[in-house]
């Protein structure tokens, strides 16, 4: 019931876009979108993250990075991370976290600018994060504040399938994304770095799909 009206909910949402008249949000909406049976290495994912100031429903994007991917690797070179300008007092807490203050952030890009390049991005494919419920919603908060529209996304959250892949683990430390990287003998990157949390969770995502078999569908991959 829930993937049903998730994928309502995201026809829905292309809908909206095709009837805006933005050519980024009808071009996004046009994009050739994989059917739920599609094989995995057949589909189109770009790996994202978002650093932001705090996770309170006004938070705003500070920094984002993302990077296609494919089951076959990641293209380093369609790479981009930018900081995103922000006016506003930062949180402390959030500063200590992802280390961006505010001279930093008041030298970042037009936030209108950065949405418009990652969702000429994102058309197509789908978002792999870690925990990507968040950014998710930060790219339906954005694109309704700019454009009126929330964009729909579709995702597979990595935090997700490694609740799957390894279930009985007590508590959340262990599917953090630096500790379940761990359990693939994936390496320690820097971490709260947009591009670096992106390509983390894009390596664990392939290093999931090695502990299932046969290949899955990317509809069984999907978080609704």
């Amino acid at each position: 019931m829930r993937e049903r009206f998730g994928r309502w909910r995201f026809e829905r949402g292309l809908k909206s876009c095709r009837a805006a008249d933005i050519d980024l949000l009808r071009s996004y909406a046009d994009a050739e979108w994989p059917s739920r049976d599609t094989p995995i290495h057949e589909a189109r994912l770009i790996a994202l993250d978002f650093e932001l100031d705090g996770l309170g429903p006004r938070a705003h994007v500070l920094q984002a990075g993302w990077l296609p991917v494919t089951t076959r690797g990641i293209e380093i070179g369609g790479a981009c991370s930018i900081d995103v300008r922000s006016m506003r007092r930062l949180d402390a807490d959030a500063v200590t976290v992802h280390g961006i203050g505010e001279d930093r952030a008041q030298s970042g890009e037009a936030l209108q600018d950065v949405a418009s390049r990652f969702l000429r991005d994102l058309a197509g494919r789908v978002v792999v994060a870690h925990g990507a419920s968040i950014e998710i919603e930060a790219i339906r908060r954005i694109s309704k504040a700019l454009f009126g529209i929330a964009v729909p996304v579709r995702s597979i959250c990595t935090l997700a399938l490694e609740r799957r892949l390894s279930p009985n683990r007590i508590g959340n430390d262990g599917y953090r994304l630096a500790a379940a990287r761990k359990r693939y003998n994936l390496p320690d990157y820097q971490q709260h770095d947009a591009l670096s949390d992106a390509l983390a969770a894009a390596e664990l995502f392939l290093a999931q799909l090695t502990r299932m078999a046969p290949v899955p569908r990317l509809g069984s991959l999907e978080t609704w």
